[in-house]
């Protein structure tokens, strides 16, 4: 197969409209395009260099040949790995969400690693819902990709502003610092939607007048607050009752 080395070829002009279209995701790295192989999704395009064809062999799937140097204009990684694929962002509507029991709303999280560990995370624990405010990172860029570690293709997202969502049949808990009720696995019972905000400002007052419970994590030490990502790691494991004794998550 024919390496492509100039700019001016048509086939790297699709790749580098693709990183430009809406619609498209640019998965970089082998793990992250196996991973999405093994889910069952198919990319439309992809790119490889000699050497990683070289190293593992030739895909299952149609992609074209490039240098690594016009691997290196496509790639938002230091160090590429060689291989990279467009598929359709899997983008749902928000009706969809609501038969799902549990769903995370991220509320103006600005910080695509944050956003990207937290689809990991819920992914992890079984809550195959996520939605994003308008002022969210978008779940679906590079450094988000890498951080969710491909379960951004595993969990249903989709994009909805305090109006819609104060339309969902669940019970929306936003963790704020001083919430009145410390964390509690009880409140999580039936539908229930939990709402983590902007890493510094917090849940934004549209999500907080559309909420139904204000939760606070109890802490022992004069730390004010923690990183959006590992708060919500404490709080999906409280909602799945592995912390705490008689439902309320505590320090002894």
């Amino acid at each position: 197969m024919e390496v492509i080395t100039s700019r001016s070829n048509p086939g790297f002009k699709t790749l580098v409209a693709a990183k430009k279209d809406p619609n498209l995701i640019l998965l970089e790295g082998r793990r992250l395009v196996e991973d999405a192989l093994s889910r069952g999704i198919r990319p439309r395009m992809a790119a490889l260099t000699p050497g990683y064809v070289e190293d593992y062999g030739r895909p299952g799937f149609s992609y074209i040949l490039i240098s690594d140097r016009l691997f290196g204009l496509l790639a938002d990684t230091v160090t590429p790995q060689g291989i990279l694929a467009g598929i359709d962002k899997p983008l749902a509507s928000l009706e969809d969400m609501y038969e799902s029991e549990e769903m995370i709303i991220l509320d103006g999280i600005q910080d695509p690693g944050n956003v990207g560990t937290i689809i990991r995370t819920a992914e992890a624990f079984g809550i195959g819902v996520v939605v994003v405010t308008q002022e969210t990172a978008s779940p679906f860029s590079g450094k988000a990709i890498r951080a969710s570690m491909g379960s951004c293709l595993g969990v249903k997202i989709t994009r909805a502003s305090p109006d819609e969502l104060k339309k969902l049949p669940h019970k929306i808990i936003s963790l704020v610092p001083q919430g009145e009720i410390p964390l509690d696995s009880r409140l999580f019972e039936g539908k229930c939607a939990i709402c983590l905000g902007q890493e510094g400002s917090g849940v934004s007052k549209e999500m907080l007048k559309i909420s139904h419970k204000r939760v606070h994590i109890p802490m022992k030490g004069p730390t004010e607050s923690l990183n959006v990502a590992v708060a919500a790691g404490i709080v999906m494991a409280c909602l799945r009752g592995i912390m705490g004794k008689e439902g309320v998550c505590h320090f002894e």
